[in-house]
C-alpha cells in the first residue's frame, strides 16, 4: 500500500494497487492462452503475468468495485465465455458495474497526458464526476453517460470490406481501453475479451443504440439487434491491424520462445482459447488467417 488520494472519494488514505481491467478478466486470458502469459502491444517483446494496475483506490471504494465485479464474474462473463449461455438477468449491479469500468478507463486513460481541446476536456469532466458521484451512491441516475454493453460472439462471415484476418482473436481474446472523438461526441472504450463496453457522454447517436443500454435496475442480456456508432466499427478492423502489424514486429527469439513454450505442451495449445479463437477466424478468411502470430 502507499498512502495517496483515493481517486474516487478525493480523501486522503492508504490506497490499495487497483486493476483497471479486472482482475478475473486477466487471470482468464492467462488461463485460456495457449502459453499461460500476456503479452501487452506497448511491450510485445515481454511476458507478464498480470494486467495493468496501478494505486489508485482505498480499501473501501476497492471493495465497491470488488462487489460487482464478482456479479458480472459469475452471473455473466463465466457463463457466456465458458459455458456459451447467452443470457443473463440482471440487477442494479450491472449498471454499477459497467459505470465502474468506464470511470477506471476513463480516469487511466486520462492520466496518460493524452491531449484533449478545452471543449472535451470539460465533457470529460463532467463524465467523471457523475460517473464518481453515481458509484458513491451520491446520485441514482446517470442522466446521459449511457453505458451501453455489446456481447461478442465468434462470427463465421462478414460482408464488410476490409474486415482483418484476426477479427475473431479481436472480438474473443483483446482487451483494451481509449477515449473515442467524434463530431457525434465523446466515447469511453473498453473491451473485455467476449464483451465491448461503450461509456457515453451525450453521444448523437444514443437514441439509436436503445438495444444495448443497461438500465439503471433489472433487465436482460440476450441475442438481439445491436446498432454501433458510426465509425466504430472501421476503428475496431484498425486496432485488429494494430496488433497484427505488432505482433509481426516480435523479435525472432520471442517468436522462438512462443514456438518451444506450444511443442513443450501441445495439448495446452490445442485445448485453449487462443487456439478455438483462431480457428474462427481459419474458418472465416482461410489462409489469411495465417499471415502474422497473434496473442498467445
Amino acid at each position: 500500500m502507499t498512502q495517496g488520494i483515493c481517486r474516487l472519494c478525493k480523501k486522503s488514505q492508504d490506497l490499495k494497487l487497483s486493476h483497471f481491467i479486472p482482475k478475473f478478466v486477466g487471470k482468464w486470458v492467462k488461463d485460456t492462452s495457449a502459453t499461460g502469459y500476456i503479452r501487452f502491444n506497448q511491450s510485445i517483446d515481454k511476458r507478464a503475468q498480470d494486467i495493468v494496475k496501478e494505486y489508485w483506490l482505498c480499501e473501501c471504494c476497492e471493495q465497491l468495485f470488488s462487489s460487482w465485479e464478482h456479479e458480472f464474474a459469475r452471473k455473466v462473463f463465466y457463463p457466456f465465455m465458458d459455458k456459451g449461455e447467452s443470457r443473463a438477468r440482471y440487477d442494479v449491479w450491472l449498471s454499477k458495474f459497467c459505470a465502474s469500468l468506464t470511470w477506471r478507463t476513463l480516469t487511466y486513460v486520462r492520466s496518460l497526458h493524452v491531449e484533449k481541446s478545452d471543449d472535451v476536456s470539460r465533457s470529460l469532466d463532467a463524465a467523471e464526476n457523475t460517473l464518481a458521484g453515481y458509484l458513491l451512491g451520491e446520485s441514482t441516475v446517470l442522466g446521459k453517460y449511457e453505458q451501453h454493453l455489446f456481447p461478442l460472439e465468434s462470427i463465421a462471415e462478414t460482408n464488410v470490406r476490409g474486415a482483418p484476418p484476426n477479427l475473431n482473436r479481436y472480438f474473443l481474446r483483446t482487451m483494451q481501453m481509449d477515449l473515442l472523438e467524434s463530431e457525434s461526441g465523446s466515447i469511453i472504450y473498453t473491451k473485455l475479451p467476449g464483451f465491448l463496453l461503450l461509456g457515453l457522454t451525450g453521444h448523437k447517436e444514443s437514441n439509436s443504440m436503445r438495444s444495448s443500454r443497461v438500465t439503471m435496475g433489472e433487465g436482460m442480456l440476450s441475442p438481439r439487434s445491436y446498432r454501433w456508432p458510426t465509425g466504430l466499427a472501421e476503428y475496431m478492423f484498425e486496432k485488429s491491424r494494430q496488433i497484427t502489424a505488432t505482433y509481426s514486429s516480435m523479435s525472432q527469439a520471442q517468436k522462438d520462445k512462443i514456438t518451444k513454450t506450444i511443442l513443450d505442451n501441445p495439448d495446452r495449445f490445442r485445448s485453449s482459447r487462443t487456439y478455438e479463437a483462431f480457428k474462427h477466424d481459419l474458418d472465416m478468411f482461410g489462409n489469411k488467417a495465417f499471415s502474422k502470430k497473434d496473442e498467445v
